[in-house]
């Protein structure tokens, strides 16, 4: 298995196409879209038993995005405005102006809007085959834990308060147990502060997320030379005499993501509008909003993303006590509240804070939200027991084997538990969210 690091520095190397090829023939697109990455392109696809000599799990802990959704309904109405946005791209074809090739430009003129109003924010069907297939590999890769029958004693099993993430937890039951039909689902938490604690929050809304100076970097991103050079670019390869708005420009790339996560197999047409390249600095400029918002760019996140941390860390020390705890905790929550427990854990860190002028040299960049939380995004923890009576742990992200800080060298990726509860004990014992 990869490490992330490499993992990371490999998906960004793919060949970049020419500017004036087809899209439609590009059999290995770009596809790292930040939050709305398609969980198929970026998982671990195995599902080989794990098995570590004189040692077996005795807890299996996930806590999982919801799997591919739709957009919301301002993003569904900035789809059907693209319609007037399509027919002027395929008329400046027919005048010979731009470069998209004629496949492309017929994709166009064949696209219609995939969404209505009342899909909005729901799980779409991609969405259900995510989480059903995750659930179906770590049942293979852990059978002891996972291949038992359904009681509420076994399995505990905790979503927030929305469509998408329900649906998303029934999918991983019906991976799990082969149905759904007798699990027992408990009413989900307004603002649950275990899963949701961004909603619980009104301190870290007032003080980070609602902030306007929390945006700073990312305000200039947006307003600086890369995007001001994609903007160009995009104007020249529809075949437009002016230059496109960047509000056009950001509801091409959305229903380029959207569409690509709907329907994996598929070419969405909008996404012949950009380069490869163009696509890495679209993707950054995501990543600065959500590593100032949500991650290590404001202090507070840190404090706020905990609880599901000390959350695995209490309940494996329970385990180690010998006290009671169920076989699998299964958690479905969101992409703001997966980055900020990455924040506490640690996970994504780079030496150097992402700013608006360091684009060039962050292309291996850590905090990368294409690979830490695209849809259906995943970080599981394996709590074993060993015959020698000592505990270890394995943590995995995206169902890769992910190896934190002082367990490098750990055989089978097998953390010491002694040393991620030393690591991570001040998180155990201070988590507290009264501030909010």
């Amino acid at each position: 298995m990869l490490p992330l690091i490499l993992w990371a520095s490999l998906v960004g190397c793919q060949v970049t196409a020419k500017a004036d090829s087809c899209f439609a023939q590009n059999y290995n697109p770009y596809v790292l879209f930040s939050t709305y990455t398609p969980y198929e392109f970026v998982h671990e696809n195995t599902d080989d038993p794990v098995h570590i000599p004189q040692c077996r799990p005795v807890q299996f802990w996930i806590l999982s995005r919801h799997g591919t959704r739709y957009t919301d309904a301002a993003g569904i109405n900035n789809m059907w405005s693209l319609i007037s946005l399509r027919d002027h791209i395929i008329t400046n074809s027919k005048n010979g102006r731009g470069t998209l090739c004629a496949q492309d430009v017929d994709n166009l003129k064949k696209w219609t809007p995939q969404a209505v109003l009342t899909l909005s924010m729901n799980l779409a069907p991609q969405g259900y085959k995510d989480s059903y297939n995750v659930a179906r590999r770590f049942k293979s890769r852990f059978p002891a834990l996972l291949n038992q029958s359904y009681s509420p004693e076994k399995f505990e099993i905790r979503y927030t308060n929305s469509q998408r993430t329900t649906l998303t937890a029934l999918a991983f039951v019906d991976g799990i147990f082969g149905s759904t039909v007798d699990v027992v689902l408990p009413k989900p938490i307004p603002g649950d502060p275990l899963l949701r604690p961004s909603h619980y929050c009104d301190a870290w809304k007032s003080e980070v997320d609602n902030n306007p100076a929390t945006l700073q970097e990312y305000i200039a991103f947006k307003k600086g030379p890369e995007v001001a050079a994609i903007i160009q670019s995009v104007s020249n390869r529809l075949g437009f005499t002016r230059s496109i708005s960047y509000d056009n420009l950001s509801k091409m790339y959305a229903i380029c993501r959207f569409e690509k996560a709907w329907h994996v197999d598929s070419v969405s047409p909008w996404c012949a509008a950009f380069s490869e390249d163009e696509m890495k600095v679209l993707e950054y400029k995501e990543d600065l909003s959500a590593y100032y918002r949500h991650s290590y760019g404001s202090a507070l996140n840190q404090d706020v993303g905990c609880p599901p941390v000390k959350d695995f860390l209490d309940r494996f020390s329970k385990l180690e006590n010998g006290e009671d705890q169920p076989a699998g905790v299964f958690y479905f929550s969101h992409d703001t509240d997966m980055q900020l427990f990455f924040t506490s854990l640690g996970v994504g860190k780079d030496l150097e804070a992402l700013t608006h002028s360091n684009y060039a040299s962050m292309g291996n960049r850590k905090w990368r939200t294409s690979l830490l939380t695209p849809f259906a995004a995943n970080f599981a923890a394996i709590f074993f027991k060993c015959d020698d009576g000592h505990f270890g742990i394995q943590f995995y992200l995206q169902e890769r084997l992910l190896l934190l800080d002082g367990c490098e060298s750990s055989p089978w990726g097998l953390c010491d538990w002694s040393v991620i509860k030393q690591k991570y004990e001040s998180i155990s014992q201070n988590c507290d969210l009264s501030f909010c």
